[in-house]
């Protein structure tokens, strides 16, 4: 393609927008506009940003207003979303925008609802006999009931709304958790002894056109957080699960799929469905699948074959310094921290590495004069 392609990115603000920028800031002929609700993040500073525009909607209506005029204004030619919610609304909307512009190829909008609910998720996955924790919702006392007969200890009890394994709390006894719970709504799993593994895909009318799987080896903050370290590797098992999955959903788009091993059964469970774009994106793109790259020339119409990843070992930056601390003779290993970290990425576009420092840097300096405060 010789002349530039714009391309609109409406949720600016997303936490994994950067990585999705970083992924295609090597094709020299996007220009990329960015759409956000908070006046300043981290792909604002990007040198990749064409421009970026901070708005503020009450509505779907006035949202989807936005958009319109910002096609216009700009000659946007395809829109590339990041996130569930914006995600969900292109979906909803996209019979209004897809005849003045391209969107990357979306799901429908109920196999996108079950995707996203985790609840609605297990009760798919039983129904079509998938491999799953057990699962179930308590919202009354029938269902704590139902819990208290069924399941065994340890569990794990999970928000629906929440990311990244935020929120998540396990227990070991039902003493622990008649403690906590207190009449809510609650979505709780079996604690699967094992590890986790994760399958990223791109899909087509639920046919898996390019894949990676990745099994994380170096743990985040907590145990449910991403991991920071990521082995890449082929495991058939895995593919065969994931792709029955994607063929019943009839899934077109990306998702990244969280499963985890059981050592007791000896398979691999499904866990949950991230609807979009994933925290790993830019370490796929090093080991060879460039989902955002391959998710946009879908979109354009232009067929994409089936490609080969390496199995490489990559480590996100968090990943890196707890390495460094460990072991501070990783510091000379320049050839892996430049190939198979985000070093490149940053010393090509250092500025939004330094606006997220500089807001750690803020939230650190908050918290300690609100401790100095208290204490005086």
């Amino acid at each position: 393609m010789n002349s530039k392609l714009n391309i609109l990115i409406p949720d600016g603000h997303s936490t994994w927008t950067m990585s999705v920028v970083n992924c295609i800031s090597t094709f020299k002929n996007y220009k990329l506009f960015i759409l956000s609700d908070k006046k300043n993040t981290s792909v604002k500073f990007s040198r990749y940003t064409q421009e970026y525009k901070f708005v503020k909607y009450d509505s779907d209506t006035e949202r989807l207003q936005l958009i319109l005029d910002e096609l216009k204004n700009n000659n946007i030619h395809l829109i590339l979303p990041i996130a569930e919610k914006t995600i969900q609304f292109l979906i909803e909307n996209f019979e209004s925008l897809s005849n003045h512009v391209k969107i990357i190829p979306l799901p429908k909008l109920a196999d996108f609802k079950i995707a996203i609910n985790k609840f609605e998720l297990s009760k798919f996955l039983k129904e079509h006999d998938l491999p799953h924790p057990k699962s179930i919702l308590i919202d009354c006392k029938k269902s704590f009931e139902d819990f208290e007969r069924d399941f065994t200890f340890p569990i794990l009890v999970k928000p629906l709304q929440e990311k990244g394994g935020d929120g998540i709390q396990k227990f070991t006894s039902i003493g622990l958790f008649k403690q906590f719970y207190i009449d809510q709504v609650l979505f709780v799993q079996e604690y699967i002894n094992g590890y986790d593994i994760d399958c990223s895909v791109l899909c087509d009318k639920g046919k898996i056109l390019n894949y990676t799987i990745q099994k994380g080896n170096l743990a985040g903050h907590n145990q449910f957080a991403p991991q920071l370290g990521l082995e890449f590797l082929e495991n058939e098992e895995v593919l065969e699960v994931v792709s029955h999955l994607m063929e019943l959903l009839n899934w077109s788009g990306v998702a990244h799929i969280d499963l985890r091993y059981d050592a007791y059964n000896k398979n691999y469970k499904i866990i949950e469905i991230n609807a979009r774009f994933w925290g790993s994106v830019e370490a796929s793109k090093i080991a060879g699948i460039n989902f955002p790259q391959l998710v946009i020339e879908s979109a354009l119409g232009n067929s994409n074959s089936s490609l080969e990843y390496k199995p490489i070992t990559y480590l996100r930056f968090k990943g890196f310094l707890k390495t460094v601390k460990r072991n501070p003779l990783t510091i000379f290993n320049i050839k892996f921290i430049l190939n198979y970290t985000e070093a490149r990425s940053v010393l090509k576009d250092p500025l939004p590495t330094l606006y997220k420092f500089r807001e750690w840097l803020g939230r650190i300096i908050s918290f300690k004069s609100a401790l100095l405060i208290y204490f005086i």
